[in-house]
């Protein structure tokens, strides 16, 4: 795959300097645009700003159109220098996405945790509490940039009690995607098992996904095997709570009413094919306590704001979360103590997507409906060969089995193997709706699009019905499918 460096690293084998704008290099995903920025509602290729100043911060700003159109733009804080909040980089400063016509800025606003992303885990015993990025300078580059794809890299090397954790990070961002999916590996390969007992909490941060307001949080809820939801406006300690609802997959959420706005973190997989969350609540699905009080701050499946309860209502704090012994445990409990093990050596891996958006659209809940419809899909090839196996997070040349034929969870994309550059898939979905599918064909050695897509028979329009992608080095055709699928379709490329 394309190289490029960041901050002095190397860009196609070369120490480079910021972007040259009036003589951009041909090929540099860096090099920028001298088009017009297109309106709202037209799907235009993906752009990057590298190197941007932003209030300070040294950032690299992807700029996408999701679902409808809408423009929506993330700006990743570089990771290899210090910044001006006192970190080394490596979040998302700024998220913008369109409500009712206008940009809603969403701004990393708390000083101690100054953006969404942070690479977080905790240790359970040992001679520190934990570890962040905050002190760790890491690399980043841009994996890919094709016309309507992007993959962004970050890696730190993370110190758990003086064994160094090898952490990856990926950013996927996608024309005709709302969220952009991160994918996180924790390598603990250097050193034997069963040396730390970390949890996850990636990724983890504090933005003002209420466009900067910083208002009281409404509400907060989040999924392991049953759905916890609050039952009160503000939330405080004493709001009640109900956890009946059965789950499928993990997620947090938190929710503001004026103005209306969501933020949350939906995992690319079920519960069963990737426990999230942790420690041991689970006595309580099944239950609801309308009344109060909400559990123990430490007794969260995940962490949100609970920590800064006892002291304001409008903290936006939201993280991931598993059990202690996710990372360096060759066998942990998957929560609590509930008799389940799991493995935390010498890898653990799991991507999520990172959802804003107004809490009336539901977008948490409506993503965790679409991961859930997906694993019922069953996808076969009458031309070229559906993928059953690949690497088991980024960073890793490991292979596992998918659960679901065809579906990598890494990046929550549909891929088989092209016969001569050309593919035909059947995507027979069980009655549900496959929504907007993002599919990898590879051993794509063309270096250009395919001249011809086919859904059921019928020609599709590049740009408006499919967005392309070719990654010459990596040898892959990217492609979104600007439409849902259900019942039996059949995708042809050509």
């Amino acid at each position: 795959m394309a190289l490029l460096a960041l901050g002095g690293m190397a860009c196609g084998g070369k120490d480079v300097r910021p972007p040259d704008t009036e003589n951009p290099v041909a090929g540099d995903p860096c090099a920028p645009s001298t088009a017009a920025e297109p309106a709202s509602g037209t799907c235009a290729p993906v752009r990057l700003q590298c190197a941007q100043d932003l209030e300070g911060f040294k950032t690299d700003r992807y700029v996408w159109r999701d679902r409808d159109c809408h423009v929506r733009s993330v700006s990743l804080v570089r990771n290899d220098a210090a910044d001006p909040a006192g970190w080394n980089g490596g979040y998302i400063r700024r998220y913008t996405y369109e409500v009712a016509n206008a940009e809603r800025v969403c701004d990393g606003q708390n000083p101690q945790v100054p953006g969404w992303g942070m690479v977080t885990s905790h240790l359970n015993g040992g001679q520190t509490w934990g570890a962040w990025t905050q002190d760790v300078r890491g690399t980043g580059r841009v994996v890919f940039k094709g016309a309507h794809h992007a993959l962004h890299e970050l890696k730190w090397p993370l110190s758990l009690d003086g064994n160094v954790v090898r952490v990856t990070v990926q950013y996927l961002f996608a024309t005709g995607q709302d969220h952009p999916l991160y994918a996180i590996t924790h390598d603990a390969s250097g050193f034997p098992a069963d040396r730390i007992e970390a949890d996850v909490r990636s990724p983890y941060g504090d933005l003002g996904f209420d466009g900067n307001a910083n208002t009281d949080i409404a509400g907060l809820g989040w999924g392991d095997r049953y759905r916890f939801v609050t039952l009160g406006s503000p939330v405080t300690l004493t709001t009640g709570w109900d956890y009946r609802e059965p789950n499928v997959v993990p997620y947090t959420r938190m929710w503001t009413a004026a103005p209306d706005a969501e933020m949350g973190v939906v995992q690319t997989q079920t519960w069963e094919q990737k426990a999230a969350g942790g420690y041991w609540l689970y006595g309580q699905w099944g239950t609801r306590h309308a009344n109060g009080p909400m559990p123990e701050d430490y007794n969260w499946a995940y962490q949100l704001n609970q920590y800064e309860l006892p002291f304001v209502t409008n903290s936006h704090r939201l993280a991931w979360g598993s059990n202690f012994g996710a990372v360096g445990r060759a066998q942990y409990p998957r929560l609590g103590d509930d008799g389940t093990m799991l493995s935390g050596h010498p890898y653990q891996s799991y991507s999520v997507f990172m959802v804003l958006g107004t809490h009336a659209a539901n977008p948490v809940l409506s993503r965790v409906a679409e991961v859930e419809a997906w694993q019922g899909v069953k996808l076969t090839a009458s031309e070229g060969t559906v993928r059953t196996r690949g690497p088991g997070g980024v960073g890793r040349t490991d292979a596992v089995a998918y659960d679901v034929a065809g579906y990598n969870p890494v990046y929550a994309t549909w891929e088989a193997d092209a016969a001569a550059n050309r593919v035909t898939l059947t995507f027979d979905t069980a009655g549900r709706t496959l929504t907007h599918p993002m599919l990898v064909v590879h051993g794509y050695t063309a270096t250009d699009a395919p001249k011809r897509l086919t859904l059921d028979g019928q020609a599709l329009t590049a740009d408006a019905d499919y967005f392309a992608s070719v990654d010459t080095q990596g040898q892959a055709l990217w492609l979104t499918l600007q439409r849902d699928l259900k019942g039996s379709a059949t995708l042809r490329v050509e």
